[in-house]
């Protein structure tokens, strides 16, 4: 059997399903950019992740 137990935190009484595996997709994807950058002598670089921020962390000059 199956039994229907709406929200009560919200109007439509519905719930999530499925959000959590997607907190880690962000992490992935910044880490993926760090790691790219790595080879230009990137060691941080603050999200969100712009093109501008990017392009300024490739031009920086860094310190190894």
């Amino acid at each position: 059997d199956t039994v229907e137990t709406p929200s009560p935190m919200n109007p439509l009484g519905i719930k999530g399903v499925g959000e959590l595996p997607t907190v880690a997709a962000p992490a992935a994807v910044a880490n993926a950019v760090l790691d790219a950058l790595w080879g230009f002598g990137v060691r941080h670089i603050d999200t969100p992740l712009t093109p501008e921020k990017i392009w300024r962390a490739m031009h920086a000059p860094h310190v190894d």
